[in-house]
């Protein structure tokens, strides 16, 4: 430790920094982790200010003025330019209403949606140990100033500049601000000031703050970069709506050609009105547009996004994430602390002591490698609280120094004063403190073999002890006692094996419901843990898993033409190192093609969580794993990420339903138009067009809120299917309206006949007019319940009453307006037949649409009526592998390409068009991320660097 007369210094002069950093707060010389008074933070506080870096927000009015930004509004603004050039002031002012009531509508809905995403970024604030008062305390990181004494253990983002003072020479990942990939020390050769934004990867240690907010180094830089760059997130499912409204967009555009030909040239229209041919063309293109798609799609997700957070405790990090995990089809999970409660407590009696050692002895010298502080850790916290039940004393005892976990060594290393004696204490994996070398060797400062390595009847009994109480289901923790400073003594240590601490850690009360539930919606789940493999099996018994759980090690020594397999059909891996986690998630991934997600809560849990598509860091996980996680839980257990998978397949549920639809209803329009145009010349007004492309956009809103069903089956970002529905639908209903319409026209009763030519050939009456336009009106609007259904409509969920009220209060004004306008009178009997046919066509396209899924392979499956956990049943191991061969055989149908299992990420210059060619902006969702609030942020690893941060909650670490 640094010399007190050192750390009561300012650490920066007025010449070298700002002014205000020479009033850091010295640290106390008697007891530097003491931490700072209450009179020392409130001057630290009005000196400095909180932890955090301005976020600039966007303005109102920037918000409003981006719903005109983007392919399809310009697309209606082209249409307006059209409409001012050739003087049709009415259509104009139209199609200018459309454009402000769009917008208006859409910044509506995305400020109550950036409402609801900006109170999920403060469930994403951190919390960090921090030494005041002589107390520890958990505070926001907000809270920190500069002079506070805080604890950094692996797995913690640093949350401000940091100077070492007492502890590990930790190692800390600085890629996020050097690149390099190899951990830097500290202290050592680059110093031992630990910089904000980086993050430890092993060791822990207490560090004094010396710089906050926009004052670190990458808090300067981040405030740089967030004037200059944009990071957009877009999702696979984004990618491809996009590219169908394109294609839709073009095909159009190709008739809106073809209309202004025809109408030019074979009828005429060149010679005789000009401006009015060059407008019916213009309305084609219009009624082709899904002006409202991006707002419907952008107000769904960030909807779901609120929902997921204030019902299921389940916070997205980046809404495209989503759609990740309505595909899931796997779930690796940890076991402490997920499937089980991580409430460890010693079982005091079942205390394995070795010759020499009393019980006692074990849980003092346990309690001695501990960390007190270290108050959320399971391990420490359950070691302190059985020493503590005790009585006993620890006076005479000092803990000088401890070497904290490191995943790779898995093992805790204590240095203690008693009187003149110094004691090395060592806790952690039984094979490991027996001999460091077992598994493989590691790169731990410290190595040994305990004096009885070589006594095999020793060696047998502490291996037969340990398996005896894995197989009841306890996790053991080992402890070994070295006399003197093994440091200093070298190859002359003499480590002796002290005894075993079993623990209990039992399953969740709601973990066997959850797996029950879960293989109910056709996600497989996978136990993966660090304990031995009897512990793993007895904990899959209990909450229903199989129990063929290998250990790690039979996988890491397969041959690599085996080891896939026995990733697929292994039901579990125990006593794996980190680098197996991640290496499962890839071959369920890319070998087997499927959605994966992992749990998980540490340091060495970040690698695999950022290889998932799904990454799920669970309740009071480190900030190295939330910084690589799409999910982050914010209550306990497994049943949180249920709850998220069924509101995910509601959500796209509802938006394929709406894309299905919208382009569908965009088909349905263009033809039937276009095609009534090459036969008859006869054109809907501009006008009226216009407002049908409006009333339609804005009657579907409410499918936002639709009463959406979750199906058992993974919900897939397939746009083969989505195109080859929207084209039966389009096609099927276009055909049906161009039967009737030329039916009604040819109709040998004159009294309700269509007159589509008019008297001499010189255009069709207003009633003709008006009827095409009112059964455009209905087909479209009641095609919204066949689509949505996903078996007959009357035997599937019912739609949302706003969703009702709306459409049908659009077919009472269309009705209305076709027939009282005085350019349209629609005949009331005409009126009956439209709602006549419409009715019985919606029954016959309903039914047929049954057997067209079937055909394209998009039936449904069941549906999930509600969000209760299952009721777990009995099975025998062969009834658990049938069951598990049915879900295997439905996730070989959810298979995703190798270009679906990536999320997109665009960096880009805020000084251009922000989604001009994207389905709208990312106002709401802070480029495709809930906002985090407060401290400095990066992204995850596998996406653009020093732009994003992590979300940062309380630190917990299970290191065994």
């Amino acid at each position: 430790m640094k010399d007190a007369e050192t750390l009561t210094e300012p650490l920066l002069d007025e010449e070298g920094a700002a002014d205000a950093f020479v009033n850091i707060p010295p640290l106390n010389p008697e007891d530097p982790l003491s931490g700072l008074t209450n009179e020392q933070i409130k001057q630290s506080l009005a000196t400095f200010g909180k932890n955090e870096i301005f976020i600039p927000e966007t303005p109102l009015w920037k918000l409003f003025l981006k719903q005109f930004i983007g392919f399809l509004p310009i697309l209606i603004e082209l249409a307006a330019i059209v409409s001012i050039a050739v003087r049709d002031y009415t259509d104009f002012g139209i199609i200018l209403a459309m454009l402000v009531i769009n917008a208006c509508l859409g910044f509506h809905e995305e400020y109550k949606a950036k409402k609801s995403l900006d109170e999920l970024s403060h469930q994403l604030e951190s919390e960090v140990a921090v030494r005041r008062n002589g107390e520890t305390l958990q505070l926001n990181v907000k809270e920190l100033v500069p002079g506070d004494v805080v604890l950094l253990v692996g797995g913690t983002i640093v949350p401000a500049d940091t100077q070492w003072i007492k502890g590990d020479t930790v190692s800390v990942d600085t890629a996020p601000l050097t690149g390099e990939p190899i951990p830097r020390k500290y202290p050592g050769e680059h110093g031992d000031i630990i910089l904000s934004g980086t993050t430890v990867v092993a060791g822990e240690c207490y560090g004094r703050v010396i710089r906050t907010g926009e004052h670190t180094e990458i808090g300067n830089a981040q405030k740089e970069i967030m004037a200059d760059k944009t990071v957009t997130v877009v999702s696979v499912f984004q990618k491809k709506i996009m590219l169908v409204v394109q294609i839709l967009v073009s095909a159009s555009f190709a008739l809106v050609i073809a209309v202004l030909l025809v109408q030019g040239l074979y009828y005429n229209g060149f010679q005789d009105n000009v401006s009015q041919t060059i407008l019916d063309a213009l309305v084609i293109l219009i009624a082709s547009i899904p002006i409202a798609l991006p707002l419907v799609l952008q107000v769904n997700m960030a909807l779901g996004a609120s929902h997921l957070a204030t019902t299921y405790n389940a916070v997205v990090t980046s809404l495209p994430a989503l759609q990740d995990i309505a595909s899931m089809s796997m779930l690796c999970s940890d076991k402490t602390g997920t499937l089980t409660t991580a409430n460890m407590s010693i079982i005091t009696d079942q205390i394995f002591a070795s010759d020499g050692f009393t019980a006692e002895e074990v849980i003092l010298y346990g309690f001695l490698c501990s960390n007190a502080d270290k108050k959320d850790d399971p391990i420490d916290r359950a070691i302190v609280s059985a020493f503590n039940d005790t009585g006993n004393s620890k006076d005479g005892y000092v803990q000088t120094e401890i070497i904290g976990f490191n995943p790779s060594v898995k093992r805790v290393v204590a240095f203690v004063k008693s009187g003149d004696k110094t004691l090395t204490i060592a806790k952690g994996l039984p094979a490991k403190i027996l001999d460091t070398e077992a598994g493989a060797p590691d790169d731990h400062e410290l190595q040994w073999k305990v004096d009885k390595i070589n006594d095999h009847a020793f060696i047998k009994s502490v291996e037969a002890t340990d398996t005896d109480l894995s197989s009841s289901g306890y996790k053991t923790i080992a402890i070994a006692v070295c006399e003197g400073n093994a440091r200093e003594l070298g190859d002359a240590a003499v480590w002796k094996f002290a005894g075993l601490l079993p623990m209990l850690d039992p399953p969740r009360e709601d973990t066997p419901a959850t797996i029950e539930s879960l293989h109910h919606a056709n996600i497989s789940v996978k136990m993966i843990t660090g304990d031995h493999a009897n512990v793993g099996k007895e904990t899959s018994r209990l909450i229903g898993l199989g129990t063929n759980v290998l250990p790690g090690e039979e996988m890491r020594n397969a041959p690599s033409e085996t080891k896939n397999d026995i990733i697929w059909n292994a039901d579990g891996f125990a006593a794996v190192l980190p680098s197996d986690k991640r290496e499962i998630v890839l071959v369920l991934r890319n070998h087997f093609g499927l959605v994966t997600g992992m749990t998980g809560d540490g340091v060495n849990d970040a690698a695999a969580l950022s290889a998932a598509q799904v990454g799920i860091a669970v309740a009071g996980a480190t900030d190295a794993a939330k910084n690589a996680a799409d999910l982050i839980l914010t209550e306990e257990g497994l049943s949180p990420i249920y709850g998220a998978v069924l509101e995910s397949r509601r959500i796209f549920a509802r938006i394929k339903a709406y894309v299905v639809y919208r382009v569908a209803a965009s088909i349905v329009l263009v033809l039937t138009l276009s095609i009534v145009i090459f036969v008859t010349s006869c054109a809907v007004d501009s006008l009226m067009i216009i407002i049908l492309a409006l009333i339609n956009d804005v009657s579907m809103i409410p499918v936002a809120y639709d009463n959406a069903k979750a199906t058992t089956k993974p919900q897939l970002p397939v746009a083969k299917t989505l195109v080859l529905q929207s084209l039966f639908y389009g096609l099927v209903q276009a055909g049906l309206s161009l039967m009737f319409i030329f039916s009604m026209a040819y109709s040998k009763n004159d009294e309700y006949a269509l007159d589509l030519y008019g008297p001499n050939n010189e255009g069709c009456t207003g009633e003709s007019k008006a009827f095409i336009w009112f059964h455009l009106v209905m087909v479209t609007e009641l095609m919204i319940f066949s689509v949505r259904a996903p078996r007959f409509v009357l035997i599937s969920p019912l739609p949302s009453m706003y969703l009702v009220g709306s459409v049908f209060l659009t077919l009472i004004l269309g009705g209305l307006l076709a027939c009282l306008l005085p350019n349209f009178g629609l005949h009331g009997a005409n009126l009956g037949f439209i709602i006549l046919f419409n009715v019985a066509s919606f029954i016959v396209v309903d039914l047929m649409k049954l057997q067209f899924r079937k055909m394209i392979g998009e039936e449904p499956g069941d549906v999930i009526d509600n969000d209760e956990l299952l009721t777990p049943k009995t099975r025998t191991e062969t009834q658990k592998t049938v069951e598990k061969g049915e879900r295997y055989r439905t996730h070989r149908e959810s298979i995703v390409g190798e270009a679906d299992r990536c999320h997109c990420v665009e960096v880009k210059s805020k000084s251009g068009l922000p989604g001009f060619f994207s389905l709208g902006g990312d106002t709401m969702m802070d480029n495709g991320y809930i906002k985090p609030m407060g401290s400095i942020n990066f992204m995850r690893q596998n996406q653009a660097p020093t732009i994003r941060g992590p979300h940062r909650t309380k630190q917990v670490s299970s290191p065994y």
